[in-house]
């Protein structure tokens, strides 16, 4: 395995990144390229390092790894106050058919964590590009204003709680009044899922007067709508004490079930958000591993 930076020009801005290159294509394996995704609040590393292990690894097993900074994070350029979904999303749509030339057309898998996985699941869905597989780790809701849906079908209280809590806490109003805090991202991670609570309990309440007069309710179609372009199945990795675990899956899961998509779960016991603990982190990249090999011989 050896190790080289790439670069790709996104807008007249440079994204870097490091290209994990196996030393023999297995069979298993095949031409396939692994673009692994970092989260919101990192870079192409991942926490602890997560994203360069489990790239290495995948690069022992045949696997061309291609990590890389999103626009305004790490070492590529952009300002990271511009940083966002549209972004990111840009970054990616620019990367995979750089990974295409590279390889001449390989199958392409898609793993990440946090908004990575948020993003690999958009694509899988969305994007232009055939996706063979996907992994998620710890993607967060799909849709953050779902979490209110989620909450008011009783499916995660714990989780509203732990919202709550962050709110009212002592030092969370000390920050606030002493000028620390970005009020922005205060609003996205704590007080706007609780303000989509109360919106969608109005929503819901208004929806049911209206059914009360006899009036037409839209629904939404039950045929099964295409997903993309994705050819294999999802692996969603997930940490048992992550507070957003239940409502997260229990969003995605229904989504795959609405589009008979077939997919995988795996919960690690007491495991948190970003899995900081050597053992989760070990089982997690034997989890993959074992997980492609499977995936793989079923082709």
């Amino acid at each position: 395995m050896n190790e080289q930076v790439f670069s790709i020009t996104v807008k007249d801005e440079m994204i870097y990144g490091i290209w994990s290159r196996p030393e023999t294509v297995s069979a298993e394996s095949g031409r396939t390229a692994v673009i692994l995704l970092h989260g919101w609040g990192g870079y192409r590393t991942g926490p602890h390092d997560m994203l360069v292990k489990l790239a290495r690894r995948l690069s022992g097993n045949g696997y061309d790894c291609f990590r890389f900074d999103f626009r305004g994070k790490g070492y590529s350029q952009g300002d990271r106050r511009q940083t966002g979904n549209r972004t990111m999303l840009e970054d990616l749509e620019t990367v995979i058919p750089y990974v295409q030339k590279q390889l001449h057309h390989p199958q392409i898998i898609l793993a990440g964590i946090c908004s990575g996985a948020r993003l690999a699941l958009y694509y899988a869905r969305n994007g232009k590009y055939p996706v063979l597989h996907v992994i998620a780790m710890s993607s967060p809701l799909l849709r953050q204003q779902e979490m209110a849906s989620t909450l008011a079908a009783g499916q995660s209280k714990n989780t509203l709680w732990t919202y709550l809590r962050k709110v009212f806490r002592k030092e969370t109003w000390l920050k606030l009044t002493g000028g620390e805090i970005h009020f922005r991202a205060v609003w996205k991670n704590l007080f706007r899922p609780v303000a989509d609570l109360l919106l969608f309990s109005v929503r819901r309440r208004k929806k049911g007067k209206r059914k009360a007069k006899g009036r037409p309710i839209e629904t939404k179609s039950s045929e099964v709508q295409p997903f993309g372009q994705l050819q294999g199945r999802l692996l969603l990795i997930h940490g048992e004490k992550d507070p957003e675990t239940k409502p997260a899956l229990s969003q995605i899961h229904a989504m795959l079930q609405r589009h008979h998509v077939s997919s995988d779960t795996h919960i690690v016991k007491e495991a948190n958000h970003s899995f900081y603990s050597l053992a989760w982190e070990k089982e997690i990249l034997q989890v993959i591993e074992d997980w492609l090999k499977i995936e793989s011989r079923k082709q």
